[in-house]
Order: structure tokens, then sequence, then C-alpha cells
């Protein structure tokens, strides 16, 4: 039989494949993921490379193996030592403990990340977002630090009033200086001075430094006609008179902040007031003489105050304020507010026998816990309730108490 004659194959027969280029595609990713993480490293050494010390990588791989072994692992409390006065806020969802001649930081998930031997008579924090600034009042010394480690450290040759902290790690400090009333110094994120105002005529309470850390503001109070004045002036850093003055007559005033649009708040004994970045009033938010229980008030914060009405059936009023001078949330309770803490669109009230955990979002339900003996709260940023009782701190259980409607 003979052999089939072998036919050519038609080239129109055949399938034509692309090229496969998914090996390439892939390696350009991984070039630029590692060309953006060396730029990230570059940036990071370049802008933080005094606070990159040993012990603040250790610190901070330490923090990140504690991330990744409890995952979402809720903070788990904190005890306080016996017959010691101590000063504590939140921070970084953790707690910071200033008391007992050392300053602590207890994360989320109960490990202590940091611990700085400071011998403070009278403690005082200055809490923002993730930069701490611990201080003794009428005492010498300084202490800015992050969650891992101290970024600095100073004893100041005067005696210091007050000191404030921004969330970019710039600082005011007040301090009682030989010849002069007073004076307020502004640092820098990286503690250079970057402006200083030495005054013989006012005394200086409070200050505080703008989010762009380009301005001052100074609570100034002075005598006339045997009278107790108030004055906030404020500065720019780049000159050294004031931009402008804002007279706030015999006020007292409690707590000042500066806003993003360099707006500036102030809970005083009358009011809450708000002024723009050229001094102009906002809004004023009025409360009778004498009527403030209590306020919550941070940097970026609205402010929150509980107002004694006089009525027996609603004889607490809590109000968030907002920029304008306007009511952003409003709730009365018939038991007596003993304290309060505000972050973001969420309110923890402490009344006298109970706990009322709400938000400023309309139509939003409320939760109430009863027979909450604590002596003080703190509301996370997270929307978790910190309880602070005169020998621990614990978290608040999720599903604690139950559901009111907010009227």
């Amino acid at each position: 039989m003979a052999e089939r004659e072998k036919m050519p194959p038609e080239k129109n027969n055949i399938t034509k494949f692309r090229q496969d280029r998914r090996g390439q595609i892939c390696g350009l990713f991984k070039s630029l993921a590692l060309l953006g993480l060396l730029c990230s490293m570059v940036y990071c050494v370049w802008n933080y490379h005094e606070q990159l010390t040993l012990s603040s990588l250790r610190r901070m791989a330490s923090y990140f193996s504690a991330v990744w072994a409890s995952g979402d692992a809720d903070f788990a409390g904190y005890t306080f030592e016996d017959g010691i006065e101590s000063v504590y806020d939140e921070f970084g969802n953790g707690l910071v403990v200033l008391g007992g001649d050392t300053l602590s930081f207890v994360s989320t998930q109960g490990k202590e990340e940091l611990s700085i031997p400071l011998q403070y008579s009278s403690p005082a924090l200055s809490v923002v977002e993730d930069n701490m600034l611990a201080y003794d009042r009428g005492g010498h010394g300084l202490c800015l630090t992050n969650r891992y480690t101290a970024l600095w450290q100073k004893e100041l040759e005067s005696e210091i009033i007050s000191a404030s902290v921004n969330q970019n790690g710039a600082f005011s400090v007040v301090t009682d200086e030989q010849g002069y009333r007073a004076a307020v110094t502004l640092y820098d994120n990286q503690q250079k001075e970057r402006f200083r105002w030495n005054t013989s005529e006012y005394y200086i309470l409070l200050s505080c430094v703008s989010p762009d850390s380009q301005h001052l503001a100074a609570l100034c109070m002075s005598e006339e006609n045997g009278k107790r004045v108030s004055m906030i002036r404020v500065f720019s850093i780049h000159q050294e008179q004031p931009l402008f003055d804002l007279p706030l007559g015999s006020m007292t005033v409690y707590s000042m902040e500066y806003y993003e649009d360099d707006s500036l708040m102030i809970v005083t004994d009358q009011g809450v007031y708000s002024y723009d970045d050229q001094g102009q009033e906002r809004g004023v938010f009025s409360y009778p003489e004498g009527s403030l229980v209590t306020f919550s008030h941070k940097m970026g914060q609205r402010p929150v105050v509980a107002l004694e009405t006089g009525d027996q059936q609603e004889r607490t009023q809590v109000v968030m304020v907002g920029e304008n001078g306007q009511t952003v949330f409003e709730a009365r309770y018939s038991s007596a507010v003993r304290s309060l803490s505000a972050t973001g669109d969420h309110i923890a009230i402490l009344l006298r026998d109970s706990l009322v955990c709400t938000s400023i979002i309309p139509g939003a339900s409320a939760r109430q816990v009863q027979e909450i003996t604590a002596r003080d709260v703190i509301q996370r940023r997270d929307g978790d309730v910190m309880l602070i009782y005169a020998d621990r701190a614990e978290l608040l259980d999720k599903d604690a108490g139950e559901q009111i409607d907010r009227e």
C-alpha cells in the first residue's frame, strides 16, 4: 500500500497566540512597589532621623509584633499605683498615665509600650493624636514623646505655667521669667525655638499653636482699676508685634484651641466663643453665668459643655457647640453630670449614677449603663469608652446597658 503523501499544514489553520507578558507586568508592579517603599524610607529617614534611635525601633517592632499576635484585641486595662495622684489621657486608643515619677503608655493590647522616669511634683499632660507633651507645672521639666520613645527631654531654667502641643508635634510653653511677668515660647516639631515673647505687662495663663505651626495664641491677664481683665493675643512666628488682640473683659477662660482653618474657639464662664484667623467673631453660644458644670475640649474637636438648668426634671443640659456658635448636639438629663468626654461624633456623659454613650449623628440612638461608680470617663477615637476608677482604668463592655431614644 502506497504511503500517503505528507501534505504541509496550511498556514491559515494555525491558531496564533499572543505573547505571554504577565511575568513582565508583575515584575513592573514589583519594581514600582519597591521604588515606593524606598522613597518612603528615604522620606522617613530624612524627616524623622532624630527619632529613629535603637530604642524607638525596638519599641516599634515590639508594638507591631503585639498587633500581629493579638489582632483586634481590646484595651486590657490599667491599675493605678496606690496612694499616687496621676494624670491620664487617651493616647493611640490606649492610655497614657503620668504619676509616681513615671510616664507610662499602655497600648490597646494592655502592654506597656513606653515607660520614662519623670520626677514631676505637679504633673500635667497635653495630648493630640500621636503627640504627647508631659510637663511639671510649677517645675522645670518637659518631655515630648510619641507612642514608642521620648523624642525630647529638657529642664528649663524657668518655672513652667502651662504647655500645649499640636497634631504636628510643635508646642508652646508658658514660663514665669525672672525680670518679666511671663514669657511664651513656640518650638517647632524638631524642638527648635521659633518664637518667643516676653512681657512685663501681662500674666500669661495659656497658649496654643495653630495646626500649621505658624501662629501662636496666648491668654493674657492684667489689672485695670483693681479688676482683672483678660485678653487673647495672637502672633505670627515671623514678627514680634501681635497680629491682633481679642479683648475678653472679665471673662474667665478655661480652654482655647485652634482648628484647621486657623480659627480659634474658647470655653469661658459665660459662653463658648469662636474667632476667625483675622480676629473677627464667628459665633457665640452664651449660657447663664455660673451655669457651667464641666466641659470637654481638645484641639480640632468641637467643645461640649454641661450646663446647670435649674429645672428639677431636666437638671442638666449637654451641648456640643459648632464653629459658628450653633448647637450641633443637645440633650437634657435629670441627673447631674460628673464628667464629659467627646471625640469626633461620639460623646460619653458620666452622670451621677449612670453613663450615657451617644452620637451627634441625627437619628442615632444612645446607650445608657446604670450603676456606674467610675470617677471619670474617656471617649476613644474608635468609639469605645474607657472608665476611670480610683484604682484602675478599664474598657466599657460593648454590650453593656440598654438603648434609649434620644429626644
